[in-house]
């Protein structure tokens, strides 16, 4: 947990993350993350913060391929994981484009089906 969040702070005071992006997966691994499972979480963190960046700073952002999201669609992971997307976007009081909302529905996936 703790690599997760110095890692937030590296990328904040760098400027490669906004102020906000920091306090939003701070939140994230406040409520989701413990020290069993932090490492999972890394690149699920490191999208979520520069996800919220690029909103921020209104840069591009795409969409995974389809091939992939089919399958994260079909994972029984997946209900969970947009309900913890749909959380997340309730403390940014505010929503992802499509296109970032997808692959967050994939990092959650891939994070809650490992054990």
């Amino acid at each position: 947990m703790d690599t997760l969040l110095e890692r937030l702070e590296i990328l904040e005071k760098s400027n490669v993350i906004t102020e906000n992006a920091k306090a939003i997966c701070s939140k994230v691994i406040e409520q989701f993350v413990d020290e069993e499972n932090a490492s999972r979480y890394s690149m699920l963190i490191t999208h979520l913060a520069m996800a919220v960046t690029r909103i921020e700073r209104n840069e591009t952002v795409y969409s995974p391929p389809d091939i992939i999201m089919n399958e994260v669609y079909l994972s029984s992971h997946f209900p969970a994981a947009v309900e913890k997307v749909a959380m997340i976007e309730k403390w940014m009081n505010g929503n992802f484009p499509e296109e970032e909302r997808k692959f967050l529905y994939m990092h959650f996936v891939n994070v809650l089906s490992k054990p």
